[in-house]
């Protein structure tokens, strides 16, 4: 799920929501709504959840998901919550202050909100090598395309054909050509191993602590402008276990004259498989506490 510039938004994906037949990463694409609110996430989610007889993932969901996750919007929600802080994914560079700032000032509503704030000792857990040696987007990208040009009515039927032809956005160019070049092969395996390893770590994170879920600023450093590729993105973890997470708003950075509001900041929040009602619970108790969400003064009403 692209989550570049979303974190003004709500974000929500979930280890319960059905999948498509065409994906660009079978093991770690999640559907997830992106909304205005907590509410409207879990309005929804109500919908995308459920068992998908031509998306046989969805059938590890029966027995986990809910009828209807708006059950969960208390506005209570972070009292009495235990939630790990990752400290390891918060940077330590001077191009890292502002998102500190905003990642910390949500931390200390959550501890007023009635929260628990464990600090995690996680030096082994490093969103950049989570990207870089666990994602498996890649060598998946290839087949999945090539799969769905196969059966699509197109001008063109593969990956190879795309590159070929020059008619995609420079921004992709490295991404796609990095793609056609990997197979499914040892590489790929040993990542698939990897990932199992993480998952299993998160797992034992989260039950050594007793924790509800896990914290951490979105992105280490504030988002680039349109156009311009991400860097030092934390929303990997995600992606790569299927986990399920939430992000929130969580502030802004100092306004500047090309940012007059400031940078959005976003505050996710990730819990254990099937874990979507509790992460609703507690996100949107800090989302009402806080009241963060700033519209863009362009943006017309849309109630």
């Amino acid at each position: 799920m692209v989550r570049t510039s979303l974190t003004c938004l709500t974000q929500l994906t979930c280890c319960c929501a059905p999948g498509s037949r065409h994906k660009a990463s079978f093991t770690q694409d999640a559907v997830g709504p992106l909304a205005r609110n907590v509410t409207d996430a879990a309005r929804v989610l109500n919908v995308l959840v459920g068992y998908d007889p031509k998306d046989s993932v969805t059938a590890s969901g029966i027995g986990h998901s809910e009828p209807d996750y708006t059950k969960f919007l208390n506005a209570n929600g972070v009292r009495g919550k235990r939630i790990g802080v990752l400290r390891a994914f918060f940077g330590t560079a001077p191009s890292h202050a502002e998102v500190n700032k905003v990642a910390n000032e949500a931390l200390e509503a959550l501890r007023r909100l009635g929260a628990t704030l464990v600090e995690l000792n996680t030096p082994d857990l490093d969103s950049g090598t989570i990207s870089s040696d666990i994602s498996v987007h890649l060598y998946e990208l290839k087949p999945a395309i090539n799969s769905y040009l196969a059966a699509a009515d197109a001008p063109v039927k593969s990956l190879d054909e795309i590159i070929s032809s020059g008619k995609f956005h420079p921004t992709i160019a490295a991404t796609i050509k990095k793609s056609q070049s990997l197979e499914l092969d040892d590489g790929y395996r040993l990542r698939l191993q990897r990932r199992s390893e993480l998952q299993q770590r998160l797992t034992q994170i989260i039950a050594a602590d007793h924790l509800d879920a896990i914290v951490f600023p979105h992105q280490q450093r504030l988002v680039v402008p349109v156009g311009e590729t991400q860097v030092e993105r934390n929303g990997a973890l995600a992606s790569v276990t299927g986990f399920p997470s939430i992000v929130v708003p969580g502030g802004f950075s100092t306004p500047t004259p090309t940012a007059a509001l400031g940078v959005p900041v976003g505050i996710e929040f990730l819990g254990r498989p099937w874990s979507e009602g509790l992460l609703i619970e507690i996100a949107f108790g800090y989302e009402q506490a806080t009241r963060q969400r700033r519209p863009a003064p362009t943006t017309p009403p849309l109630e």
